[in-house]
C-alpha cells in the first residue's frame, strides 16, 4: 500500500501541474488573500479548525466539453480564505461527499487544488455517500479508492474510512459507513474502535467527532444511520463531545442541539445546488481552556455570518 500511495501520489502531483496549467490558461482567477479573519481570543486560542462540507467536486461536462470552473474557485477562494488567518489554522476537515461520484477524475481535481491552495498543515477526509457514487460502486471497491488517494495526500492517516487524529492534545474522529449499504452502515469493530478511541483521548478536553449524516434524534429530516442510538451511547459516556455533520446543504438550517450532553453541530455546503450565494459557507471551530467557539463563515466572500455559538466546557 505503501508503495502503490507513493507512485499515485506522484501521479497526482504530475496531474495537478496539467491542472494548474490548464487553470493558468484560463479565465479562472482567485483573489489573493491578505489578512482575513482574526480569532476571538488569540492569545487563549488552544486550536483552530475549519470544516467544509459537501465539496461535491464533479469530473468534466462531456456534453458541454467544459471544466466544473465553479467548484474549482470556490474550493480555492476557501482555501484562500484560511491561508490568510491572522493565527494559523491547525486543521481543515472536509466533511464528506468532497467528490459528486467518487470517480477518479473527481479525485485528481479535488488533490490537485489542495496540492497548490492548501496550507493547513492537518486534513482529515470523510466518507460520504457521492464518494461512495451512490452505491452505483461496489462498496469496498468505493471505499479502497477513497482511501487510497486519500492515503496519498497524506500516509500517515490509517488505512481504513475510520480514523482518529491527535493535534495540539485534541481528539479528532472521523466516522464512515463501511457495509453493503455503504454510508449507513458501521460495523461492530468500529463501535468497538471508537469506544476505545473515546476512552483514551485526553481526559477533561473536548473531543471533536466528524460523520457526514446525522446522529441526533432531534434532527428535521429521518434517522438515517440504523446503529446511530449504539453511537449516541458510547459518546453519550463523556462530557465535551461535539459531532458536526453535513449532507443536508442549505435544505437544514445550520444551527446546534444538545442531546443528553452531547453537542450537534449541522453545516451548511461549501458548493450550493441551490443559490450560488450561499456558496462557500462553512464553520470555524476555536478552542479555549474553558469553552469553544463555533463561528459559521462564508469563506468564499470573506465574511462572518450572523451565527455564532459559545459552548462552555463542563
Amino acid at each position: 500500500m505503501g508503495i502503490l500511495a507513493f507512485f499515485n501520489g506522484l501521479f497526482l502531483r504530475l496531474m495537478g501541474l496539467v491542472l494548474a496549467g490548464v487553470l493558468g490558461l484560463s479565465s479562472f482567477s482567485v483573489p489573493r488573500a491578505g489578512e482575513t479573519f482574526e480569532a476571538q481570543d488569540p492569545d487563549n486560542l488552544r486550536l483552530s479548525i475549519s470544516v467544509f462540507a459537501d465539496l461535491h467536486m464533479q469530473g468534466f461536462f462531456w456534453s458541454q466539453f467544459r471544466l466544473p470552473m465553479q467548484n474549482f474557485y470556490q474550493l480555492a477562494s476557501s482555501l484562500r480564505d484560511i491561508n490568510g488567518a491572522q493565527q494559523p489554522v491547525d486543521a481543515l476537515v472536509l466533511l464528506g461527499d468532497n467528490t459528486q461520484n467518487g470517480q477518479v477524475l473527481e479525485y485528481i481535481w479535488l488533490y490537485s487544488l489542495l496540492q497548490r491552495y492548501n496550507r493547513v498543515p492537518n486534513l482529515l477526509a470523510v466518507l460520504g455517500n457521492h464518494d461512495l457514487n451512490l452505491n452505483a460502486l461496489n462498496y469496498r471497491t468505493a471505499i479502497n479508492r477513497h482511501n487510497f488517494f486519500w492515503r496519498s495526500y497524506d500516509r500517515t492517516r490509517a488505512t481504513q474510512a475510520f480514523y482518529s487524529r491527535e493535534i495540539n492534545g485534541y481528539t479528532l474522529i472521523a466516522l464512515a459507513g463501511e457495509g453493503p449499504d455503504c454510508e449507513r452502515h458501521i460495523s461492530d469493530a468500529q463501535l468497538a474502535w471508537l469506544a476505545g478511541t473515546m476512552e483514551n483521548a485526553a481526559p477533561g478536553k473536548p473531543i471533536f467527532v466528524f460523520v457526514h449524516q446525522h446522529m441526533n434524534v432531534d434532527f428535521p429530516r429521518p434517522e438515517y444511520f440504523p446503529r446511530a442510538a449504539e453511537v449516541r451511547a458510547i459518546l453519550e459516556q463523556y462530557d465535551n463531545v461535539f459531532v458536526f455533520n453535513g449532507h443536508w446543504h442549505h435544505w437544514v438550517p445550520l444551527g446546534v442541539s444538545q442531546e443528553n450532553g452531547v453537542h450537534y453541530v449541522n453545516i451548511p455546503g461549501l458548493h450550493s445546488h441551490v443559490n450560488y450565494d450561499d456558496a462557500g459557507e462553512g464553520l470555524q471551530i476555536e478552542v479555549y481552556d474553558n469553552h469553544v467557539a463555533l463561528r459559521f463563515r462564508n469563506f468564499m466572500a470573506g465574511e462572518w455570518l450572523d451565527d455564532e455559538f459559545l459552548i462552555e466546557l463542563i
